[in-house]
């Protein structure tokens, strides 16, 4: 798994989240489903919203999980990064229905 690629694929999606178009919420699954697949869930029909750039990102992504990698750990203040993320998008979080 070549880092440079992951770091730079983590940090691109990184922008397009926090920034304010059609691809946002997108790209803010990729990472945080990347970061933790119990709270968060990807619609893979919705990868179609991303430009073939930000797709190829969030392909790499998805392998560096693959290869047993988180997306924080690629990144200089990957957890803070990750963090702040969470707060901002926290409400697309998988609701689960209690137990009855």
């Amino acid at each position: 798994m070549n880092t440079p690629n992951s770091t730079h694929s983590v940090e691109t999606l990184l922008k397009v989240a926090n920034g304010n178009s059609g691809a946002s919420k997108v790209a803010a699954l990729v990472l945080l489903s990347a970061w933790n697949s119990n709270d968060f869930s990807l619609p893979v029909a919705e990868l179609s919203l991303l430009d073939g750039d930000n797709y190829q990102h969030a392909l790499n992504v998805m392998n560096l999980r693959y290869h047993g990698r988180e997306p924080q750990n690629v990144i200089a203040d990957g957890d803070k990064k990750l963090n702040a993320l969470y707060r901002e998008w926290n409400h697309l979080e998988i609701q689960r229905k209690e137990a009855a």
